[in-house]
């Protein structure tokens, strides 16, 4: 890792152990350590997977203020303690075959903003087990808040399209590229476990994967460039908009 992201997260947690060559080769498995900005984000991850006290604290407390958040899908006060007091061990918890979800972090945006989704999305599917059903529209705010005002206005102006254009380009990917991002970003395999999978080179799968990330990005773009009819300053918007929201929603539509 280059000297300089290496002094950038040892100021950012001077508490944590320095970066090693584990946490190189953690990063490594995302993606290039000159793609991630959120380096900093991505160390605390590491060491909260290596289950360091500090680091899992930092997570906890990154939960516990998304409380105001965690209100306004009327969720009970009692449901919003036991989710906070839980979504750690289930980020955490050990799966059969795949990595806990929390690895599922790539650094591609700053971690509150993806334990906001993953929090709003888990308290969703517990009152909806209670027979609970919430607005589509309003949980999509809540879930993208994080994008900032003006991609999260986009978002919410342009949802159906959105999905319609993911949905369309998912359906259009071949069935073997399909196929390795449901494993890694559905199942939760590794970059290793993928390459092991696939019987390739763990730096081949790693490009494989973020090839097809880039391939589904322009087909999305394309498709909205297209069918939207807004103005350059919109589609640019509209451009940023997909990249982040191809990360919050892979789950979703594959």
């Amino acid at each position: 890792m280059p000297l300089e992201l290496r002094s950038q997260v040892s100021e950012r947690w001077p508490d944590l152990p320095p970066p090693d060559d584990e946490f190189d080769a953690f990063v490594a498995e995302r993606d290039p350590i000159e793609a991630q900005p959120y380096i900093a984000d991505l160390f605390l991850v590491h060491h909260a997977l290596r289950a360091n006290p500090r680091a899992l604290a930092v997570v906890q407390d990154h939960l516990a203020q998304l409380r105001p958040v965690l209100r306004r899908t009327g969720a009970s006060a009692t449901l919003i303690d036991e989710l906070v007091a839980e979504l750690p061990f289930e980020l955490l918890a050990p799966r059969e075959g795949a990595a806990p979800r929390l690895a599922a972090y790539a650094g591609r945006g700053p971690l509150v903003g993806w334990l906001r989704v993953v929090a709003v999305r888990n308290l969703v599917e517990r009152k909806r087990r209670g027979g609970v059903q919430l607005d589509d529209a309003v949980l999509d705010h809540l879930a993208a808040s994080e994008l900032g005002p003006e991609l999260a206005v986009l978002r919410v102006s342009y949802r159906h399209e959105l999905g319609a254009a993911v949905i369309a380009a998912v359906a259009a990917l071949e069935p073997r590229h399909r196929l390795l991002l449901r494993q890694h970003y559905l199942d939760g395999l590794s970059i290793d476990r993928l390459a092991v999978l696939h019987g390739i080179h763990r730096a081949t799968a790693a490009r494989r994967l973020a090839g097809i990330r880039d391939e589904l990005a322009r087909a999305v773009r394309d498709r909205l460039m297209a069918t939207l009819g807004v103005g350059v300053a919109t589609l640019d918007s509209i451009v940023r908009l997909v990249g982040s929201e191809l990360e919050l929603s892979l789950d979703q539509y594959l």
